[in-house]
């Protein structure tokens, strides 16, 4: 379906901001009309707020919505983010036009007062779901689409989101920024929620849905796949295929020494994910990405 838009509270015919929030169901839990009640109530409203349905997959999303866009300043958010701290846009917004070496600016993800007993439990054990603000600008891996802004001009540069690959949105788009030159950053104050999945059952559907994206990737576009760092201020572009193999029950070790039961859980789902759909994309013999997607 075609982009809708509406103007911010402040926004006149030429917004500073377009927030553009890709979504498969804008009825999503309600999730999209509680996003969009916060984003009228930020400190900043001189934005258009554009959201994509039913696009996939998210890079295309993205894109479409900044083709229809006329911001200088891009915001994407996922349908799903929360914000509870109403100067997060403020704060974004001024981080890249008071440098111009910012290409990216991501909010540190919260736990959100709305989470679940378990859901808080999960987001402890992820590094990335639970992040202590930085007190000062810091170049970070944290900074992710659940909430990140980026300059037009750098968005464009890079050729925009890609939209071959269905796993490892985040990591691409970042190198893609520092490749250009530019630096990825947290910036201080600015928080987002993102939730973790409701449910253990959830939780399992989850991380082995993304296991089996990664296979996919893996056997089809070795090259898109880049790390993603567990530390905030510790980043590596890329790790051989073998590290990563023997990192991996490492990592389910680690786990289960500092007694992280849903990490140790969800890692091992990721593991059969990605099994089960790397043996059937060798034994079907496909060669070809686009016909193994689409089955």
């Amino acid at each position: 379906m075609a982009a809708t838009e509406e103007v911010g509270a402040g926004g006149g015919s030429s917004p500073r901001v377009s927030v553009v929030i890709p979504t498969l169901d804008a009825s999503r839990s309600l999730s999209v009309q509680k996003l969009r009640d916060a984003l009228t109530r930020q400190t900043f409203q001189d934005f258009e707020l554009i959201l994509v349905e039913g696009v996939k997959p998210q890079g295309r999303a993205i894109n479409t919505g900044v083709a229809r866009s006329r911001g200088g300043i891009i915001l994407i958010m996922d349908d799903d983010s929360a914000l509870s701290n109403d100067r997060t846009v403020e704060l974004l917004v001024s981080a890249l036009e008071s440098d111009a070496t910012i290409g990216m600016a991501g909010a540190a993800e919260v736990i959100g007062p709305s989470d679940n007993r378990f859901q808080r439990m999960a987001a402890r054990q992820f590094p990335r779901r639970h992040v202590e603000p930085p007190s000062e600008i810091v170049d970070s891996d944290y900074a992710q689409h659940p909430c990140c802004a980026l300059p037009r001009d750098v968005f464009l540069g890079i050729g925009g989101e890609r939209e071959d690959i269905v796993r490892g949105l985040d990591p691409w788009l970042r190198q893609a920024i520092r490749d250009a030159g530019y630096r990825v950053v947290l910036v201080p104050g600015a928080t987002v929620h993102h939730p973790m999945p409701p449910s253990l059952r959830a939780l399992c559907r989850t991380f082995y849905r993304n296991g089996s994206g990664s296979a996919f990737a893996q056997r089809f576009r070795p090259d898109m796949i880049y790390e993603t760092s567990e530390h905030m201020t510790e980043f590596t572009p890329k790790r051989p295929f073998a590290y990563r193999v023997v990192r991996f029950p490492l990592r389910l070790l680690w786990a289960l020494v500092t007694l992280k039961w849903l990490r140790l859980i969800a890692y091992t789902c990721y593991g059969v994910g990605y099994a089960v759909r790397y043996a059937k994309l060798v034994l079907s013999g496909e060669k070809d990405a686009e016909t193994a997607a689409s089955r």
